[in-house]
């Protein structure tokens, strides 16, 4: 795998408000939820080079098909999306 992956969104396409985010695979199945007070920092930093990412990152990237995610209000809104959605969607990469 190289530095791009086929659902990379561009840069400036991803907010810089606070969010959460869900990478899912190819079947739909939620993969990951994160949360973050700057999304586009965060995100950014899942689609490095493969072999600078930490091992069970790497899996999960590799993983998925898709990102997606939610803009919100603050960083303490967000903490309690991505809390909520690890109890509903039980996300293999969120242990």
């Amino acid at each position: 795998m190289n530095n791009s992956v086929s659902f990379r969104p561009a840069t400036g396409d991803i907010p810089k408000e606070p969010g959460v985010y869900r990478f899912i695979d190819g079947n739909g199945r939620v993969l990951y939820v994160g949360k973050a007070k700057n999304l586009r920092a965060s995100l950014s930093s899942y689609f490095v080079a493969p072999e600078s990412l930490p091992e069970k990152t790497r899996r999960m990237v590799q993983s998925a098909a898709d990102v997606n995610w939610t803009i919100v209000k603050s960083e303490f809104e967000a903490l309690q999306l991505e809390f909520t959605w690890i109890k509903e969607f039980d996300p293999p990469f969120n242990v």
